[in-house]
């Protein structure tokens, strides 16, 4: 299929912001995801990202453009924002267990800033439904996976979410992001300090060691 021209792309790209900013953000924010879906299935090979390769930690980016964690929480359309030419894309934030996450409306459009308020609040679906979407991707490039705790589990059993996530993901993972700044779930900032962020970090750290040896990847 032919590529449309540049015109044609933004008069195509207005009018589906004009129709998207009819529904309520976090419908509007469904029916993208779906609509990736869709797209993942229509294109069996993604074409290759915009190379402008860097090297951070170990890993190859094929550039710096990636998706941060939230837009897909479940891991729902990899293959899909694949697709699109990231460099590389982060899932999450998951927890052991699924959480429907705050009460809503808990996004907000800000038109003028051309941005979003986001007050979800870790809702996803769980650990093991991830897990089963990283099972089928067929997306080869670059895979952040983001963890978290879920909104019952208290600060001083903690780590223990964390530890679980951890080893569920580490397989399918190229890096792991820990999300203890999420100013949307109670106390979890509290994470940030002390001893808790020492015990956290050290707990982590150990298993990551165990799942090295045992993967042989680190």
């Amino acid at each position: 299929m032919p590529a449309l021209s540049g015109s044609v792309a933004l008069v195509m790209y207005a009018a589906l912001r004009r129709a998207l900013f009819l529904l309520p953000p976090e419908t509007a924010h469904a029916f993208a995801l779906a609509a990736l879906k869709v797209r993942a299935g229509l294109l069996p090979l993604a074409p290759p990202p915009v190379a402008a390769p860097i090297e951070v930690m170990g890993l190859r980016f094929p550039n710096r453009i990636g998706l941060a964690a939230g837009f897909d929480k479940d891991g729902v359309c990899i293959d899909g924002l694949g697709s699109l030419g990231f460099g590389c894309i982060e899932v999450g934030t998951v927890t052991p267990r699924a959480q429907p996450g705050n009460p809503q409306p808990r996004l907000f459009r800000l038109p003028e800033q051309r941005a979003l308020i986001n007050r979800m609040g870790f809702n996803n679906l769980g650990v093991d439904h991830l897990v089963a979407q990283l099972q089928r991707r067929r997306y080869p490039g670059v895979l952040g996976i983001n963890i978290g705790k879920n909104l019952t589990t208290s600060l001083e059993a903690a780590a223990g979410d964390y530890l679980l996530c951890l080893e569920r993901v580490y397989p399918h993972a190229d890096y792991i992001a820990v999300n203890i700044s999420s100013p949307n779930t109670p106390g979890l900032r509290e994470l940030q300090f002390g001893n808790y962020l020492e015990d956290l970090l050290a707990q982590l750290s150990a298993r990551r060691q165990q799942l090295a040896q045992r993967w042989g990847r680190r």
